[in-house]
């Protein structure tokens, strides 16, 4: 069985649309669903924003659902230039990195596990059926977001990674102990020169008391009038691949 997973149900609902027979898997409260597509049962997985809470997520639901393959969908920040809003990268290899700790600075971070993921080609062809723009390519994995264009060009020249997220690779490393093929597929919800979510970036060399003052000096609510504007457009790309995909 598929098991279709992402972070925010805003980006499950372009797959849970698809399926009839939609239903809370087993009881469960909110985070999984079982569905059918054409003749074949699939589980739907909302794990969560962040490494830590989506790797923990995904090994629970393996537990319960038992899923033969895993598709991760969702948005993500561009790191190369020339990447779009609403461009998919179907992923390659995931890295999750993190700040040094003897010295956290965004130009100083190391990679802390790289995966390689499955069935890449499969969802370029997906895209290009259905005339989406595509890259292939890979990902960095966060816990932090990542919204300053000067921090997003230091990790495109450092690691020549397309995109950023805050999951793939936890999610990656959880598939790989589990031996399950994990994909995944990203739409691009905000552009590399982009910087509506700077306010929400972490800064290591700046205080609590500083990031709050920051957050309220940009206006919370422009804020999201921005992020929701382009996470719509990421969101009728992924629309469109999951019809052509499944």
């Amino acid at each position: 069985m598929l098991m279709i997973a992402a972070a925010l149900e805003d980006e499950l609902k372009p797959a849970k649309s698809l399926c009839r027979e939609l239903r809370k898997f087993q009881g469960e409260k909110s985070r999984l669903w079982q569905g059918i597509r054409g003749r074949d049962p699939v589980c739907f997985l909302r794990t969560g924003v962040g490494p830590g809470r989506a790797a923990e997520s995904l090994r629970e639901a393996i537990r319960r659902a038992k899923p033969s393959r895993v598709l991760v969908i969702g948005y993500a920040g561009a790191l190369e230039p020339g990447l779009r809003l609403g461009c998919l990268v179907a992923v390659r290899r995931a890295l999750q990195f993190s700040l040094d700790p003897e010295q956290p600075a965004w130009d100083r971070v190391r990679v802390d596990g790289e995966f390689e993921l499955d069935g890449w080609e499969s969802l370029v062809q997906a895209a290009e059926s259905a005339g989406i723009g595509v890259r292939s390519g890979d990902t960095l994995t966060s816990s932090h977001v990542w919204g300053e264009p000067v921090h997003k060009r230091l990790l495109h020249e450092r690691f020549g990674a397309l995109i950023v997220d805050m999951e793939t690779a936890s999610l990656a490393r959880v598939a790989r102990a589990e031996s399950i093929p994990l994909s995944c597929v990203r739409a691009v919800s905000d552009e590399a020169a982009d910087s509506f979510l700077t306010p929400f970036s972490y800064d290591p060399s700046v205080g609590l008391a500083a990031r709050a003052r920051k957050l309220i000096d940009a206006g919370m609510l422009e804020t999201y009038r921005a992020w929701k504007e382009h996470s719509s457009v990421a969101k009728e790309s992924l629309s469109r691949f999951m019809a052509a995909y499944f």
